[in-house]
């Protein structure tokens, strides 16, 4: 049985005022799970809809979101542009079907007041309901910054950890709280914290448990185990450098029209080779390994967590129990020193190896570029056919 969020959620101020059907908007953030969720959401969207909601198939970008609503939010304030039409339109399938509306995507969470306000007077009388997840902000910084190495991300690890830990109650990766408040004070919404370590920690699937403590929903099973799946720390440190020397276009725009270098690495080198990188790195390379341990028990940490329980306690599923909300124990990050890496003759000569394989000439990289535009076109082709 869902718990009682599903009909009166978590936070549930403005329920009283407003009534009708429903737009849940799951913001994130970025390695909570949001991958997988989505994945589900989009595999699941028959099951969804014949269950009262509609998790609409509107995006370009990626199959499985709806980034391209979050990428220029001001399009929903002057009322006109790609945004605002998408949302326009699957708001008035959502009215003809009498459905309610499902959304994902991490960029909602970067939303200001008027992007809100925006919603709210397109959404009419549909209740606005925000689920953020929060999951331990150290666990959640290691593993952002090796998925932004992946993807083309060129900053190591330390250089990456310098602003955020000279003054982590300032970090909004630090310390979800900053980000927290401005979404309750700014969306005039109902919000829900989803507690990440919690259900990991009780072996309870997060999409299952959205389904029904959100959505109300049981009796759909997840169908993938994992999505954004974590390299070894070896082949992350490769691709970076890989980055640094030759890269791939990076960013909202290229990513429309160029694979970013994580990919071109799954699909332009053969097993073999992604073997011979990983061994080699972490043989040959071991010298440069290192391993910072990150403290649990700072004062910084201590108050950052007790702020989110005094604060936000009553918006979090499952419900807190006790003074702790993550791990005593210390985080520890493995990283490689780039300098002293570069130095060992073997990975030089992958290294290079890999640059005359990426170079932007090579015919499998072009057509690679091609294909992903192709599915780029094919997707905006559906929508205009109204097949959301």
């Amino acid at each position: 049985m869902a718990d009682q969020a599903s009909t009166n959620p978590a936070g549930a101020r403005g329920a009283d005022t407003r009534t009708g059907l429903r737009l849940v908007m799951h913001i994130g953030p970025h390695k909570t799970g949001t991958t997988y969720m989505q994945s589900n959401f989009r595999h699941h969207a028959d099951s969804l809809r014949e269950r009262g909601w509609l998790y609409p198939k509107i995006s370009e970008r990626t199959a499985t979101t709806h980034h391209d609503l979050s990428d220029d939010p001001a399009q929903l304030i002057r009322r006109r542009g790609k945004a605002y039409e998408d949302l326009k339109r699957v708001i008035e399938r959502a009215d003809a079907l009498q459905l309610n509306l499902l959304l994902s995507s991490e960029g909602f969470r970067k939303f200001k007041p008027a992007h809100y306000k925006a919603i709210l007077e397109l959404t009419g009388d549909r209740r606005l309901h925000i689920v953020y997840t929060l999951r331990d902000p150290l666990d959640a910084y290691y593993s952002f910054w090796a998925q932004k190495a992946k993807t083309g991300g060129k900053q190591g690890l330390p250089e990456r950890m310098k602003p955020d830990f000279a003054n982590p109650l300032q970090s909004k990766m630090l310390n979800p709280a900053l980000e927290i408040g401005l979404l309750l004070n700014n969306s005039g919404a109902d919000v829900t914290i989803l507690r990440y370590d919690e259900l990991l920690r009780q072996n309870r699937d997060i999409f299952t448990y959205f389904l029904s403590n959100v959505l109300g929903i049981e009796g759909i099973k997840p169908y993938k185990d994992t999505a954004n799946e974590r390299l070894p720390i070896e082949m992350t440190e490769f691709i970076r450098m890989m980055s640094i020397d030759r890269g791939q276009p990076t960013g909202i725009k290229n990513s429309r029209r160029f694979m970013h270098i994580g990919y071109v690495m799954k699909f332009l080198f053969s097993e073999k080779e992604k073997a011979e990188i990983l061994v080699t790195v972490r043989n040959e390379g071991s010298a440069a390994k290192r391993t910072v341990e990150v403290s649990r028990t700072t004062p910084e940490f201590l108050m950052m967590e007790r702020r989110l329980l005094l604060k936000y306690g009553s918006f979090m599923q499952p419900p807190p129990v006790g003074r702790k909300l993550f791990s005593t124990e210390p985080s520890r990050w493995t990283y490689y020193d780039e300098k002293q890496l570069r130095q060992v003759p073997a990975v030089a000569r992958l290294l290079e190896k890999a640059g005359r394989k990426t170079r932007k000439t090579n015919p499998a990289l072009v057509l690679a570029h091609l294909t992903k535009r192709a599915i780029i076109r094919w997707r905006m082709l559906k929508k205009a056919l109204g097949n959301y």
